[in-house]
């Protein structure tokens, strides 16, 4: 019985750190979701089921941006949009092992106490493909950048 009940307790606690994670309480469940949006989504992802959220992003947080959270090619994954209906980003969680082996190093060297908490294959608009890693300082959950070469970028929260 235990461990039948490890595996779904460890599912179920990235399940929970992924749809409410650590920037919750800049975004809210949103039941709203212009038209254009869902049918822009509809349009990219046939048959899925998202839960919406929204947040002002931007300089000056001038900027509604709706994300769809769901599950894609068995990944939680996320698509980002803007209120018009253009597809912005699109994230998906994928495995430490899945990281290229030069952001996989760069870790391993400047963060050898910290392990990965969370990798995202992030794919924009533009095709632009990174690697987002999160791992937790002092409680504090931070994310560092990579191409998709795996060459550093910069750090992000």
């Amino acid at each position: 019985m235990k461990t039948i009940l490890k595996p779904i307790c460890s599912f179920a606690v990235v399940l929970l750190c992924f749809l409410y994670g650590n920037n919750l309480q800049a975004q809210r469940i949103e039941h709203n979701v212009p038209i254009i949006v869902k049918d822009a989504f509809q349009q990219k992802f046939p048959d899925k089921e998202p839960i919406w959220f929204s947040e002002y992003q931007g300089r000056f947080d001038q900027k509604l941006v709706y994300e769809a959270r769901f599950m894609f090619d068995n990944r939680y994954s996320k698509a980002f949009y803007e209120n018009e209906g253009k597809m912005l980003a699109f994230a998906a969680v994928i495995e430490t092992k899945e990281l290229p082996e030069k952001a996989l190093r760069y870790m391993k060297e400047n963060y050898p106490a910290f392990p990965i908490a969370q990798a995202l294959l992030v794919t924009y608009a533009s095709n632009e493909v990174q690697f987002e890693v999160g791992i937790y300082i002092d409680n504090a959950f931070m994310v560092q950048v990579f191409s998709k070469d795996g060459d550093f970028i910069k750090i992000g929260k």
